[in-house]
């Protein structure tokens, strides 16, 4: 959780609350949910929608999500504004707890007054670890869709719809894989926290916008 009321796109008077989940916890929990089973689209948004809104109404506020727009929120600068993350050279932010292994779902816009006297909030700033990094991940995609020019999606998707059997499809993108730096920030590149069928998931559903 992140606090949030010094970026341009918060009202004055409010603050802004950045739920997200690290590499662990939200898959056992999400897996049981009813949007999870009903097998209908968008089954995470869906269930973050469910959450936040949830949320917004105990906290007297209003959710904002990622996914709905345009025109869509900031959230990866909002969460850069707070020290909270930084951007990899994936592309993807890299969070100061959870490295590579964490997504925000949704944001809590509440009354700064109301709220205040319940949290106290000190930003703190993101170490940056790419900066003397060797920098595995910008050279281990097996069709090297990351460079200095940005990232090839149309050529991960097309290889991960492609190749359903292939590591990358089956236990994760190989180059985020690739980090050496864990959600803990150890040097233990093998283990990301996720679940193998969380992986599978994600990446089936990244390569039916191709089929």
């Amino acid at each position: 959780m992140s606090l949030i009321d010094n970026h341009s796109a918060v009202p004055q008077g409010h603050t802004l609350i950045l739920v997200g989940h690290g590499a662990t916890g939200f898959w056992p929990i999400f897996k049981h949910s009813q949007e999870y089973l009903d097998q209908q689209p968008d089954p995470i948004n869906r269930w973050s929608e469910r959450i936040g809104n949830a949320f917004a109404t105990q906290l007297q506020g209003n959710a904002v999500f990622p996914f709905t727009g345009p025109p869509y929120q900031p959230f990866l600068s909002w969460a850069q504004t707070n020290g909270d993350s930084f951007p990899s050279p994936l592309g993807l932010h890299f969070h100061r707890q959870h490295g590579l292994w964490h997504a925000y779902r949704f944001g809590l816009l509440v009354n700064t007054q109301t709220f205040e006297h319940h949290v106290h909030n000190t930003p703190t700033s993101a170490s940056q670890p790419c900066t003397g990094c060797a920098q595995p991940c910008m050279t281990s995609c097996p069709v090297g869709a990351f460079s200095s020019a940005g990232y090839a999606v149309a050529s991960c998707r097309a290889y991960v719809a492609q190749n359903p059997n292939s590591s990358c499809a089956r236990s994760g993108c190989i180059a985020r894989l690739a980090c050496p730096y864990t959600p803990t920030s150890t040097v233990n590149p093998s283990h990301d926290g996720y679940e193998a069928a969380q992986h599978q998931y994600h990446m089936a559903e990244f390569a039916k916008q191709v089929r």
